[in-house]
């Protein structure tokens, strides 16, 4: 079966959808290598999804998680493209950073030179911004300050068993998302509820950045897809080739 090289990015928007749809492969029987950018990592733990995605993939070679600080800067990992492991790459979901790089030919990143690597070898690429649509997205957690009492002692941060939460004069309580490991302690401890986890916000699109997200279907082989689903529509031709 085609093997696949899928590339995630630092962002929220589209991560859920995204293990979804390797998920989908994976039971398909397409083997899948995911490459991870470091802040993809970061954002793959601050909503606790990390040890979800490995699960999701673990299998023989080349089934894998590759994250971007085990690649030094010359990443190894993506020369395999030219050993004919992979029949083409996803990069879902795609930052803006991401995009623009590989728009302007920059290849100083895992992910950003993993698809030059494809566009060298002619191969197909398929990228699903971030950027693109209008979205809801979710941050893991956050602090409703109008909620917030200025208590003498703080008891969720008292109960965060990471310090991901922290007594400070001037904001009452900070966040560090980076520690969190979403238990939930902080938001039963609060007497105000005003801790909360997976709060909603509305991303809308920039019409510049839009203009450098198209920029993408001027690169032969590229492909801009408006949600990470759309990957199994489009993989469909390789089903059932060796």
């Amino acid at each position: 079966m085609a093997g696949v090289a899928w590339a995630i990015t630092g962002s929220g928007v589209f991560l859920e959808e995204t293990l979804q749809v390797i998920k989908a492969l994976r039971d398909r029987g397409f083997s899948v290598t995911v490459f991870v950018s470091r802040a993809g990592e970061e954002v793959l733990r601050m909503y606790g999804l990390t040890s979800r995605l490995e699960s999701i993939v673990k299998g023989d070679y080349p089934n894998e998680v590759v994250y971007e600080r085990e690649e030094g800067f010359s990443y190894p990992r993506a020369g395999r493209v030219y050993k004919g492991v992979y029949r083409l790459l996803v990069v879902s979901p795609a930052t803006l950073n991401t995009v623009s790089k590989i728009v302007n030919g920059i290849a100083d990143s895992l992910v950003s030179s993993l698809a030059s690597h494809f566009i060298k070898a002619g191969l197909p690429v398929f990228v699903v911004p971030s950027d693109l649509t209008e979205v809801i997205s979710v941050i893991p957690l956050a602090v409703e300050r109008e909620l917030c009492s200025k208590c003498s002692g703080c008891v969720a941060a008292d109960v965060c068993p990471t310090g991901a939460l922290r007594r400070d004069p001037f904001f009452k309580v900070k966040v560090n998302l980076l520690l969190c490991t979403q238990c939930g302690l902080c938001v039963k401890a609060c007497p105000f509820n005003a801790i909360r986890m997976n709060v909603e916000i509305r991303v809308k699109p920039n019409p510049y950045y839009l203009a450098i997200i198209r920029r993408l279907n001027d690169i032969p082989g590229v492909k801009v897809l408006d949600h990470p689903s759309r990957v199994l529509d489009e993989i469909k031709v390789f089903e059932g080739a060796g």
